[in-house]
């Protein structure tokens, strides 16, 4: 089900013209006027997905009328991956997708595509929709994407673990432990037998 937001709404707007408008597109499961606004639920998302583009900026009763995919429960962008797909068909493989919704970013490369969509839920419809299809004269399999942002490392000299007194364990197997930065040593190391200024019998009153 979408649930879809309609603003904007003359005071002339009735119930029953909403839902005249968006019935040419699907089925209405649900259609309710607030103050201004109205929120339509369809049963399909592409009958949604079409309706939206088709309705938005409608004129009623003299007044063009918002409409969009309502983004209370978005949890955000999605990447998806495209296996199966040839190079040059970009722009097909986008209008392909924009019938389950909207489309920010649409990349193939080699033999594989990615496909960025702001909403989860069209997302989500879209691969369920799509996946193990036919495109191009191939079967397409989609997926969430599973790349990551490459790990950068910020540090030169990371924190040493607690219980190990300063030493930074070797990087790699067999690699000679590195010795701390010289900051890290000043005021810590001190000859055998000798006592800092701060730690002295004279400091504590002894002598």
């Amino acid at each position: 089900m979408v649930k879809i937001f309609v603003g904007n709404l003359p005071q002339e707007a009735t119930e029953d013209e909403i839902r005249g408008l968006f019935a040419e597109y699907g089925t209405i499961t649900e259609c309710a006027i607030v103050k201004n606004f109205a929120f339509v639920h369809m049963d399909d998302r592409k009958a949604a997905t079409k309706a939206i583009r088709s309705l938005h900026l409608h004129m009623l009763h003299g007044t063009p009328i918002n409409v969009e995919a309502s983004h209370g429960k978005n949890q955000g962008p999605v990447k998806l991956h495209i296996a199966n797909v040839e190079k040059g068909c970009d722009e097909e493989l986008r209008t392909l997708f924009e019938e389950y919704g909207t489309v920010t970013e649409c990349a193939i490369v080699k033999n594989f595509a990615f496909v960025h969509m702001p909403n989860y839920d069209e997302a989500m419809d879209a691969m369920k929709g799509l996946d193990n299809t036919e495109f191009q004269d191939k079967r397409i399999h989609v997926q969430i994407s599973k790349s990551r942002p490459r790990y950068e490392e910020l540090e030169e000299y990371p924190p040493p673990p607690p219980d190990r007194g300063g030493y930074w364990p070797p990087r790699y197997p067999g690699e000679r432990p590195e010795p701390p930065p010289p900051s890290y040593m000043r005021g810590r190391i001190m000859p055998p037998g000798t006592l800092s200024d701060a730690s002295s019998p004279a400091a504590f009153g002894c002598t």
